[in-house]
């Protein structure tokens, strides 16, 4: 079970600061990978899974404005879209790493998804005590994302691309 931390009105408007910010950071790659594809989108370019991923970030961004208007009681909100961000980060670096993806993504996505994780964790922190456990598995899903994706692609390799 949590524990609740009395929140101070300076904790209420940084994480809604935060909520703002980071919800801006996920509307515009969607924007800027028009004008900018081999910064945020990945080749062979496919319209299909480039809306998904639009629809993801929309759906986080729209999720932390929405929990803006009282952050202690969804302080939920922050952590679970900062796992997720970090995921989706740990998957972007695979991607650069063992795909060999553009190299641009080292700038333009890396760090807005590692600043996006780190920021919105830390205010789910402020918001809320969590469990020590609860941090360890988040810390460990997110490091061993890449093994899991390695495990797949081998899997995928031997029972998918066979057929």
């Amino acid at each position: 079970m949590e524990r609740q931390l009395p929140a101070d009105s300076a904790t209420l408007r940084g994480a809604r600061a935060v909520g703002i910010v980071c919800a801006t950071l996920f509307i515009l790659p969607v924007i800027l990978s028009i004008a900018f594809p081999s910064a945020f989108l990945f080749q062979p370019y496919n319209r299909i899974y480039e809306r998904m991923i639009a629809a993801v970030l929309l759906a986080f961004g729209l999720g932390l404005l929405l929990a803006l208007r009282d952050p202690v009681r969804n302080a939920g909100v922050f952590a679970v879209v900062g796992l997720a961000t970090g995921l989706l980060g740990g998957a972007v670096v695979y991607a650069l790493v063992v795909d060999r993806a553009d190299p641009l993504h080292w700038v333009a996505q890396v760090p807005i998804l590692a600043a996006i994780t780190a920021t919105l964790e830390i205010t789910y922190t402020r918001l809320r005590r969590p469990n020590p456990i609860v941090v360890r598995i988040v810390v460990a899903a997110v490091v061993l994302l890449p093994f899991a994706f390695y495990l797949h692609d081998m899997a995928y390799a031997a029972f998918v691309a066979n057929r």
